[in-house]
């Protein structure tokens, strides 16, 4: 299986089905998702002491990109107060560079803010034709997966390789969506991309009951947690 991972992970990038783009600018942009060249622009400020113009890049960049995400409305509400509330700190100079840096690093290479094509894909998963037993299983496997982000051990490759066949991107706003031709075939490939990747991580599969705002909020507050 690790094989076959390998094989379809290194044909990807010429499949048409889905368009993600340079490998090197995928990881210089910020939130973890290619959100747009202006993220590029902004993850530049931050990790200077330019404060204020952070501060306006996060409140008419990343604040707008989260509330026209297909994230649940619950999770968009959390994320952008909090974001805010990051936006207020960096106008008032609040946040050290070293602290500033370290969000940009967080945020470059989680897929936490591009978790909305995976609920898309659950719930097309449950609203399809598969057994009771297999409807939790993808629920579980998801749950398994936001564990995983949760534990700083997903990686932004890890969410492009695990929706190939399922999602495409908004070339400008590097918005994941899922394919309307998306069948239960295509899920199942999915879950088993994302099964794979969780069992190389050693991820439990223990219930998680985060909310993928909880796990942007700690994400956040691991990179806030000292001022140095």
């Amino acid at each position: 299986m690790a094989n076959e991972a390998k094989e379809v992970r290194g044909s990807g990038g010429a499949q048409k089905d889905v368009s993600l783009g340079p490998a090197c600018l995928i990881v210089v942009v910020i939130g973890a998702i290619c959100l747009s060249l202006g993220m590029i622009a902004m993850a530049a400020m931050m990790t200077g002491s330019k404060g204020r113009r952070a501060a306006y890049s996060v409140r008419e960049q990343l604040i707008p990109w989260v509330e026209q995400s297909p994230l649940s409305k619950p999770d968009q509400q959390n994320i952008v107060e909090r974001l805010s509330g990051l936006s207020d700190a960096m106008e008032r100079e609040e946040l050290s560079t070293r602290q500033l840096s370290r969000l940009v690093l967080r945020m470059t290479d989680s897929p936490v803010l591009q978790w909305g094509v995976v609920e898309q894909l659950n719930r097309a998963a449950q609203a399809s034709s598969m057994t009771d037993a297999e409807k939790l299983e993808f629920r579980a496997a998801c749950d398994r997966w936001l564990r995983s982000a949760s534990e700083g051990k997903l990686a932004l490759q890890d969410m492009e390789f695990a929706v190939q066949n399922v999602a495409t991107k908004d070339q400008r706003s590097g918005r994941l969506t899922i394919r309307e031709d998306t069948s239960e075939e295509r899920l199942r490939e999915f879950q088993r991309r994302i099964t794979t990747i969780a069992d190389k991580q050693s991820i439990i599969s223990d219930p998680f009951d985060k909310s993928v705002s909880q796990v942007f909020l700690k994400m956040i507050e691991q990179a806030m947690e000292t001022k140095d």
